[in-house]
């Protein structure tokens, strides 16, 4: 029986209209998750799509009803809006930005429909596992024809004899850990339906599961296996009925992963070559490399972020890398991604919607008000949902170019609140984010404090804070300069002026600000005014000697000056020598043709220099 409260309208209200709400959400979500994922920008798709997600607002709101559904969860997810549309403006390339975009708020549309919904949680959630079944089957019986060349090893050369059977019906390749990203969550839900299945839809069931199991063993995310160990152990422990035995049990685990984090760590730092766990070691090696770098980048952008989308590629090579060409196309972290995609509003907003979450799952747990079978569907979607977070902690598609895993994770997050939602009252339910004005007076004393510290820190940062701020949006303006498509040259002349006034006015209140200041060394260097660069990248270097972009721009600058000595001591390290070496070589054949000997000489003698360092 549809649930008319759910939707807030009047009780006379007919079951037919409210068939309609439902069918009309669900078709508003996926109309708005197909346009964004498929890239299709036409106005006019893009407005039946805007307006098939609003018509179920309009019709509840004339029915006399609410227009939106208000959760604990609403919050984080408007201030995720509200960024993701900041992030769109703020892009180089909004045409990069649009799709991704479009598929955040149909991914959020599916997340109210299916939270919602009046049909039974276990339905949905066999939705979800043949959706993947089917991504599944698609990359098991095609993965001999995909182009994946880094792709090496036993479990790659045995997808491409299994991928190999079917013809060839690509129509389209994805990532391997996206794939991971997409399956990992319904993995478990699987085998609860599998396991609680009759015996006929069992063996469906079975099935599924093995195509899902097999996908996610030959895309070797070790990411997904690793979330996928963690939630297994967790959903293990909480069916432990003696607390005791579950508590010593609960730290033995956490004492243990403790432990190999801090081996893990060890192996790492200290480059030592186990051949079972090298390939790993290094992964994580060229990880950390890669976050402590995108860290960096976050911070010239922190306020806004780069863009949302497929932005990171350009802005990372050439801000970051201080190459020309593409690298790496995504942070490959959740945190990092959101933060350099949306800024501090959008990070912020996923920290919200974490807590809210699992304040929502840790009262769901201890209210112990489910059935059996609706425990284990509520244990299964939330130990999902936590196998994509901690895969997310090593790589982040949903917010990368395989923007098409959003939905999955976003539906799956619908899925523990529609699953869990019967064991909590109404009012409980409203109570997991507790509200402002229901904090006691204590509350009300740790508030005022933390608000005074904030205002103090204000009063006293402010001009390196507002200095931030300028360098912030000199840093997007000379990002649009640069990098965007669509500028003429007087436009760009006239975007690069905008970005130099702002990072004067930063160093105009705070002259030691080291975004300002590297940038307008760059801006100098690329413009070949090389003394001006070495004044400007040194005051960089005083506040950040570990940045790669400060260290390699300051040495070029010494480098094409003639401080040879110098220069060696800052390029010798730079993460990835043979780069650097080949760039090198580049730069003499083109001060050559410039008719530079002398540059292209100190090119050549810091090539050589590089070749025999050790």
């Amino acid at each position: 029986m549809f649930s008319f409260s759910r939707y807030g309208l009047y009780s006379s209200s007919s079951t037919q209209v409210a068939n309609l709400i439902t069918l009309m959400e669900w078709t508003g979500a996926f109309s708005l998750i197909i346009v964004g994922v498929l890239w299709l920008l036409n106005p006019l798709a893009v407005g039946i799509a805007v307006t098939l997600a609003l018509l179920s607002w309009i019709i509840r709101w004339c029915m006399g009803g609410q227009p939106m559904f208000r959760t604990f969860i609403s919050g984080p997810l408007v201030m995720l809006v509200i960024s993701a549309l900041i992030g769109v403006g703020v892009s180089y390339d909004r045409a990069l930005s649009w799709p991704l975009f479009l598929t955040l708020l149909g991914s959020i549309r599916l997340f109210v429909a299916i939270a919602h919904t009046n049909l039974p949680p276990r339905w949905v959630g066999g939705g979800l596992v043949i959706a993947a079944s089917l991504l599944a089957f698609y990359f098991v019986g095609q993965y001999g024809y995909f182009y994946y060349p880094y792709e090496w090893g036993v479990l790659p050369r045995l997808g491409r004899i299994t991928g190999s059977v079917l013809p060839n019906l690509v129509f389209f390749t994805p990532h391997p850990n996206a794939v991971a990203g997409f399956l990992e969550s319904v993995w478990l839900l699987g085998l609860v339906l599998a396991w609680e299945a009759r015996r006929g839809v069992r063996i469906a069931w079975v099935l599924g599961v093995i195509i899902i199991s097999y996908s996610l063993l030959i895309s070797e995310s070790r990411g997904a296996w690793l979330g996928l160990t963690i939630v297994l152990g967790v959903g293990a422990w909480l069916l432990i009925p003696e607390r005791r035995l579950r508590l010593a049990l609960g730290r033995i685990g956490l004492i243990t992963i403790t432990l190999s984090l801090l081996g893990f760590s060890y192996l790492v730092s200290s480059g030592l070559q186990i051949p079972l766990v090298s390939p790993t070691v290094d992964t994580a090696y060229s990880r950390l490399v890669l976050y402590r770098n995108s860290l960096n980048l976050w911070g010239d952008y922190p306020f806004t972020g780069i863009g949302l989308g497929d932005t990171f590629a350009f802005v990372y090579s050439r801000y970051q890398l201080l190459i020309p060409y593409r690298y790496l196309s995504y942070a490959h972290n959740l945190f990092l991604s959101v933060g350099l995609s949306l800024g501090v509003l959008g990070l912020l907003a996923l920290i919200w919607l974490l807590i809210s979450f699992y304040r929502f799952v840790i009262r769901v747990e201890t209210k112990g008000n489910l059935s059996p079978q609706a425990l284990s569907l509520f244990r299964a979607a939330w130990l999902g949902v936590s196998a994509t977070f901690v895969h997310g902690l090593t790589d982040a598609p949903q917010f990368a170019g395989s923007g098409w895993t959003m939905p999955m994770l976003f539906a799956m997050l619908g899925l523990t609140i529609a699953a869990g939602q019967p064991a909590l009252s109404e009012s409980e339910y409203q109570k997991v984010t507790p509200a402002l004005f229901s904090l006691n007076p204590w509350g009300w004393l740790a508030l005022g404090g933390v608000v005074g510290i904030l205002l103090g820190g204000l009063l006293v940062l402010w001009r390196p804070l507002v200095g931030a701020w300028y360098a912030n949006w000199g840093a997007l303006h000379q990002t649009q300069a640069e990098l965007s498509p669509d500028l003429s040259d007087s436009a760009r002349e006239a975007t690069l002026k905008l970005a130099i006034a702002d990072f004067t006015q930063a160093l105009h209140l705070s002259p030691l600000q080291p975004v300002a200041n590297r940038r307008l060394g760059l801006i100098a260097l690329e413009q070949q005014n090389f003394e001006t660069a070495v004044i400007y990248l040194e005051q960089a270097y005083q506040q950040e000697p570990q940045n790669q972009a400060t260290l390699k721009g300051l040495g070029l600058a010494y480098l094409w000056t003639g401080h040879l000595t110098v220069a060696q001591e800052l390029l010798r390290q730079i993460d990835n020598r043979w780069m650097l070496i080949e760039e090198l070589r580049n730069w003499r054949e083109l001060w050559r043709d410039k008719n530079k000997p002398d540059l292209a000489t100190y090119a050549q003698r810091m090539a050589q220099f590089l070749v025999t360092e050790p």
